[in-house]
């Protein structure tokens, strides 16, 4: 029988639901002729069908050594990785294809964008800085892409700022560019340059109504007649804004109502915004993340650190330098600020909200925190290295450094295993308010509970069980701090956090809004400012609204 008739049956037998049968019959014909395009053809196809991957990724990098030049292949092989957030694998697809199309920009662009995914920043500005040499269309992109880089993820906000002031000066109608150079401003604590630079992005785009919003951000709103408040209902009320717009002004006209006192209206707009937020976003499922919750707790167990919690060395850190100090608990619960009055201490440098452990997992890990043992057995001490490779380059003064990403708490069951000896500061706020802020924030895809606060506070009630479960694994490496108890009495729980890793006491932890350094979050103007007590109880201010949604 002809070669061509045998793939031909191996087909007819896949069609008649004979897939086992169809593969025998196609390992056979590649096994006398392993260049067989269409029996690899068959194969993929076959693969897919069974909803094996790893078979159809071994056979479409096969079809594409044998076809370099095909898109279809390539296309098909990148729809796989991006699917499994495999971003590492698609870029160096796109490196490949962009050393046989030298001129091709558009190959470094995307490869560029996947690096960036990866994690892979220093390789990301490499292709990004060729993608300039060669020219694209829409140049200014890269100038965005190259600055958020530096501004976000290398904690470079002063090249940040270089690479969009010669951006606008190349592109200066470009609204984008001073809208970016606005949020770094932002992130500075330089509020007249922030709101400078935004006023002007509105001006060059009128439509770009995030500018207007993030407006509000900026300045206390005393009085309801001011004409910020105007200017933004006018748009929320017009027919010609876009929905993520519409949420975005909906939330800040929530937050200058709650300036101004008038906590009835300001909920209203926060309510209209969640409820437009959630058409957007996935649905939050409170039994599928109880689930989730119980599988973390059943997987790191006290047997789990028994048997796999081994340190990498005898000082169970890396030869490069100590385990950072870990910050986090839920979004909204003085992490920053906790971050910020370490800050000033002398012996400490702040990594701010590294995104390694949440990337990893999830570019790892479809179903975390399933076959992570088998994971870390293998992997242990490289995931190790390129954390601290990672997170050590913010190293700038001391021997202490921060890692400060609230939704860690997920992850300590990873982060103890690589680093037995990492101690935790818990954050920790009363439940309405810290809730009622996160509601009051667009936090995004990943925090779909954040629209409604029966979600808020399911998910606040399940981060207290698995830090609950961390305390009966680790307790002695965990600090609670309490934000209504330092605004209480700050120097006292100051003075406790510090004894908690080791440092004395300095005056110039309690002068943290003083510290001039980049600030990423929410709470970027609020920990420029001295302690106060007016967010703690902030949820009376809301008791009526509450009670309306019986959650009080």
């Amino acid at each position: 029988m002809k070669l061509e008739l045998t793939v031909n049956e191996a087909l007819r037998l896949l069609n008649a639901n004979r897939a086992l049968a169809a593969r025998c019959v196609l390992d056979k014909v590649l096994l006398k002729d392993s260049d067989n395009i269409q029996a690899h053809q068959v194969m993929v196809k076959l693969a897919f069908k069974a909803k094996n991957i790893t078979l159809a990724e071994k056979h479409l990098k096969m079809l594409l050594t044998l076809q370099p030049d095909s898109d279809h292949y390539a296309n098909s092989l990148i729809d796989l990785y991006c699917h499994q957030n495999r971003w590492f694998d698609v870029a160096s697809i796109y490196l490949d294809l962009a050393q046989n199309q030298t001129e091709n920009s558009t190959l470094l662009f995307n490869c560029a964008y996947y690096m960036k995914l990866a994690g892979k920043f220093d390789h990301a500005l490499v292709y990004y800085n060729k993608v300039l040499n060669i020219g694209i269309n829409d140049q200014y992109e890269v100038y965005l892409n190259i600055a958020t880089i530096h501004s976000e993820h290398l904690y470079s906000p002063d090249k940040a700022i270089n690479i969009l002031t010669h951006a606008i000066s190349i592109y200066p109608d470009q609204d984008s560019l001073l809208y970016n150079l606005a949020n770094v401003y932002e992130q500075l604590g330089n509020k007249e340059k922030a709101i400078s630079f935004f006023k002007a992005a509105f001006n060059k785009n009128p439509q770009n109504y995030d500018a207007l919003a993030r407006q509000a951000d900026i300045y206390k709103i005393n009085q309801k007649t001011d004409d910020l408040i105007s200017k933004m209902a006018n748009v929320y009320h017009s027919g010609n804004i876009s929905s993520s717009n519409k949420i975005n002004i909906a939330y800040a006209l929530g937050k200058s109502h709650d300036d101004c006192g008038e906590y009835s209206l300001a909920f209203d707009f926060y309510q209209q915004a969640n409820n437009l937020d959630q058409q957007t976003l996935p649905q939050y499922n409170q039994k599928s993340h109880e689930v989730y919750v119980n599988k973390i707790i059943n997987t790191f167990n006290k047997s789990w650190f028994e048997t796999l919690n081994q340190p990498v060395n005898k000082q169970g850190s890396h030869a490069d330098g100590q385990a950072p100090i870990f910050i986090c608990g839920m979004f909204r619960s003085g992490s920053t600020l906790c971050e910020q009055i370490l800050a000033g201490h002398s012996q400490i440098s702040i990594g701010g909200e590294q995104e390694f452990f949440h990337r990893s997992i999830v570019n790892n890990f479809a179903d975390y925190p399933s076959n992570v043992s088998e994971y870390l057995t293998i992997n242990k001490e490289n995931m190790l290295a390129e954390y601290l490779k990672e997170i050590n380059q913010f190293r700038k003064k001391g021997n202490l450094l921060t890692d400060k990403r609230p939704d860690n708490f997920l992850y300590l069951g990873v982060i103890k295993t690589l680093m037995p000896q990492a101690k935790i500061i818990w954050t920790r706020r009363s439940m309405l308010d810290n809730c009622l802020s996160v509601f009051f924030l667009r936090l995004g895809a990943s925090m779909a509970y954040a629209t409604k606060l029966e979600n808020t506070i399911h998910f606040y009630q399940q981060q207290e069980k698995l830090m609950n479960h961390w305390q009966t694994l680790f307790a002695e490496d965990i600090y609670e701090f309490n934000y209504d108890d330092l605004v209480d009495e700050p120097e006292s729980n100051i003075k406790n956090l510090l004894s908690f890793i080791d440092l004395s006491w300095e005056n110039s932890c309690l002068q943290f809004h003083q510290v001039e350094n980049q600030v990423k979050t929410a709470s970027v103007w609020q920990v420029r400012q001295p302690l106060y007590k007016k967010a703690s109880g902030r949820w009376k201010n809301y008791q009526e609204c509450l009670k309306k949604l019986t959650l009080i």
